[in-house]
């Protein structure tokens, strides 16, 4: 049975790496105005300048927070061992 704490880590999951694939569609799009960019120079022809900076840091970006999500929720964390108490309970991490 899934706890509570590993359904959220499976969303968180998905969540980032739904963003880091946005991200790259994102990038890609930059990196697409870019090879426009040096079409139109490279055939002495004009076209209306389109800055690709900030396209391709807004891609950059959405994957460092997607890939930092990802990361997040699938660190298992330390594991430790179950502690028992005088009353023969025993605590389990």
């Amino acid at each position: 049975m899934l706890t509570p704490m590993r359904i959220v880590s499976k969303v968180g999951t998905i969540v980032g790496v739904l963003i880091v694939l946005a991200g790259l569609g994102v990038l890609g799009y930059g990196t697409f105005q870019i090879w426009q960019q040096y079409l139109a120079i490279s055939a002495d022809r004009s076209k209306e300048f389109i800055n690709p900076l900030p396209t391709s840091l807004l891609g950059t970006l959405i994957i460092a927070v997607g890939a930092f999500l990802s990361g997040l929720s699938l660190y298992r964390g330390v594991g430790r061992a179950d502690v028992q108490r005088p009353d023969g309970t025993t605590i389990v991490r």
